[in-house]
């Protein structure tokens, strides 16, 4: 699995989120569910920078056990300005920061395979530690829907090295 290394500036993210388990997400209920909504009232974000980009974040708790802890998912796109914040939308902040960008074919389910890897494999191997609670994915032209076998995104971890 191909491993990139990027800094990213600070973003400002507008959009909707929940706090989910990893069963959830497994099942594709909540997690879908909550990109939908979005995806309906995506025009309500006035201030939004790139028309072809949407953010999937998560953000696990100090201490995340993936057995039985939830985390929070966050769905939306980069802003410019948070003077105008639709109904039931939040505003989330992404550091700058050096991420590892790792590339995902198939439906979004298959990022867990990702994480496997990048817990099993990838930290062990490349000199870097995580540094942050978060990871987030990019969802772009190449995404052609949560279960397509034709979606291609991208996603980030934050890093620094050991």
């Amino acid at each position: 699995m191909k491993a990139t290394i990027i800094e990213k500036p600070s973003m400002t993210l507008i959009g909707l989120a929940a706090n989910v388990t990893l069963y959830d997400v497994q099942q594709n209920r909540t997690t879908l569910n909550l990109s939908a909504n979005f995806m309906e009232r995506r025009a309500e974000v006035k201030s939004c920078n790139n028309e072809r980009e949407v953010f999937g974040l998560c953000t696990d708790p100090e201490d995340y056990n993936p057995e039985t802890d939830p985390f929070e998912f966050f769905i939306g796109v980069e802003v410019s300005s948070t003077e105008s914040i639709p109904n039931q939308m939040v505003v989330r902040e992404i550091p700058a920061n050096t991420y590892v960008l790792f590339t995902f074919n198939g439906p979004f389910e298959n990022a867990g395979a990702v994480h496997a890897y990048l817990y099993s494999t990838w930290l062990k191997e490349s000199g870097y530690e995580l540094a942050g609670l978060y990871n987030f994915e990019i969802y772009d032209e190449r995404s052609q829907g949560p279960e397509s076998a034709e979606s291609v995104t991208d996603i980030c971890f934050p890093v620094r090295k050991k």
